[in-house]
């Protein structure tokens, strides 16, 4: 082998991985409801761990002002009550995880659109693009609102989209 060559069992790992990847977009495709289940699920697990190392943090770490210390454990506590909500309740957690998405679509849409009218060093045909991808996230993100199947569909392709390419690209990069 040479220096810098990568070792078989890394390359086979990577191959294995982006089958694995590429299985798991099939089925994210095929079963959009585990999916989008999942994804909640592991969300809040992750709020929930947030939480307790806020909440730790803020009642061991003497180093930081208390003002400090107060806000870690009201943000703790706060995790760890809404990620056990969303545990309890997770569809609502789903839906709140769609109109979340659909606000940060919509302020990008107004942004591009501002920056777009705003930034006259740019080039006019630079300008007309950002105006136009900001008014099409705002108009996606009013869909979105109106209709939340419709973005909860696009969660699927996204992560289904990315599940695939990463899949592909790890085999590809062990080739």
């Amino acid at each position: 082998m040479t220096a810098g060559a990568t070792p078989g069992w890394l390359r086979a790992l990577r191959i294995i991985f982006g089958l694995i990847a590429i299985v798991a977009s099939l089925y994210v495709l095929s079963s959009p409801g585990f999916a989008v289940y999942t994804l909640v699920l592991l969300l809040s697990l992750a709020m929930i761990m947030i939480g307790i190392s806020k909440l730790a943090r803020g009642l061991s770490h003497r180093l930081f002002s208390k003002a400090h210390r107060v806000i870690d454990v009201v943000a703790g506590m706060l995790g760890i009550i809404l990620g056990f909500a969303v545990l309890s309740f997770p569809l609502m957690g789903a839906v709140t995880l769609i109109f979340l998405l659909a606000i940060a679509t919509m302020v990008y849409g107004i942004g591009s659109v501002v920056i777009g009218a705003m930034a006259g060093r740019l080039p006019k045909w630079v300008r007309a693009l950002l105006v136009i991808a900001g008014l099409l996230a705002v108009v996606f993100s009013l869909i979105v609102f109106a209709e939340p199947a419709i973005g909860a569909l696009t969660l699927i392709v996204i992560l289904s989209v990315s599940l695939m390419v990463n899949g592909i690209e790890s085999i590809l990069s062990a080739i």
